[in-house]
């Protein structure tokens, strides 16, 4: 929507990549300063400490998205990522002049020169920690006389008349993640819901940002760069996560069943009956149906397996079952009979 771009000190009009928080950053200053007194190795950054402590020798995955500003001046190339204890606030840069060594080499950047200021460019690599990483800086940390750069063409001044010169390149960085280069998509353990109850149920994980789209099985795209969401479909469906760590890209599937099987006993309350997950391996729960019993019947119609439930939840173990489908009968306090589920075991 047009009334909800942001304008920024007429510096750019973007939105962020995701969510909607983004970090402007100046990452280049032209030489041909210098004899003004401009400082044209002058750098600006974005830092920020990690979440967990990385481990020694560990190969972690680092990435993180730039876009041009719209009214930005020089477009350049080697934005990169340095990590570290924090002893890169300590490092003195020269003024001026080229630098005859980099002051601290950065273990992820990219020499791609992207000056587009429509989509997001993705850097991104690998390293192995030495494990003394808390934070992770984002930057141009090469000097002028080593960056390729270019002027663009902008519409109006970036200054005013009389009220400086054009010599800076500032990029827009959004969507920085550092994780382990063995992770997986963990999309979370199957749960089921009940089609009346108010409560969403939470799929995936808790940690916050991860480098990941979610998925309904048609194909629609739901969710991005987040571990997990609250979910309440109105009907039986499956999520599928997808993780993307520096190229290898795995999937996992979690399915929300929702479950609406009532059985009415006269003078007694609406049984619904909630199992999950299905299909089971080693145990099932079984939920919404206390002081009732639930037989266990193969599609022969013999029957395997009864449990009374005490409670309202409870978990039953169905590992001993051989491979194959059964029909699960449930009979209310009252003696009322009524074939309540169907779950496949071995499968």
């Amino acid at each position: 929507l047009a009334g909800s771009v942001p304008v920024n000190g007429n510096f750019y009009y973007h939105l962020a990549r995701t969510g909607g928080n983004m970090v402007q950053v100046q990452g280049y200053r032209s030489n041909d300063t210098a004899s003004s007194g401009w400082l044209n190795n002058q750098r600006g950054h974005a830092q920020g400490h990690l979440r967990y402590a990385l481990v020694t020798g560990r190969q972690y995955c680092v990435s993180f998205y730039i876009s041009m500003e719209q009214l930005t001046r020089y477009a350049f190339n080697n934005w990169g990522a340095y990590l570290d204890d924090g002893t890169i606030d300590t490092v003195q840069w020269p003024r001026q002049g080229s630098l005859s060594s980099v002051p601290v080499t950065p273990q992820v950047f990219d020499t791609t020169l992207f000056a587009d200021t429509l989509t997001w460019h993705r850097v991104q690599g690998s390293f192995t920690a030495n494990g003394t990483e808390r934070l992770i800086t984002i930057a141009n940390f090469f000097d002028s006389a080593h960056t390729r750069a270019y002027t663009v063409s902008i519409p109006t001044p970036f200054y005013p008349a009389g009220g400086g010169d054009m010599t800076w390149g500032f990029y827009l960085i959004d969507d920085v993640s550092v994780i382990d280069i063995d992770a997986v998509a963990e999309a979370g353990k199957d749960t089921a819901l009940s089609g009346e109850t108010p409560d969403s149920v939470w799929v995936g994980n808790h940690d916050g940002y991860v480098p990941c789209r979610w998925y309904t099985t048609g194909g629609a795209l739901i969710d991005s760069n987040v571990g997990g969401f609250p979910v309440k479909p109105t009907s039986t469906t499956s999520y599928i996560m997808e993780l993307d760590v520096c190229g290898h890209i795995t999937r996992d599937t979690v399915t929300v069943r929702v479950m609406a099987t009532e059985v009415r006993d006269l003078g007694y309350t609406t049984i619904k009956l909630l199992c999950y997950p299905n299909p089971a391996t080693g145990e099932v729960t079984l939920e919404g149906a206390k002081d009732c019993r639930i037989t266990f019947s193969d599609v022969l119609g013999r029957t395997v397996l009864s449990v009374f439930l005490k409670s309202g939840r409870e978990t039953v173990d169905v590992s001993s079952l051989p491979k194959g489908l059964y029909i699960l009968k449930l009979t209310t306090p009252g003696g009322i009979e009524s074939v309540a589920e169907k779950v496949s075991v071995g499968f």
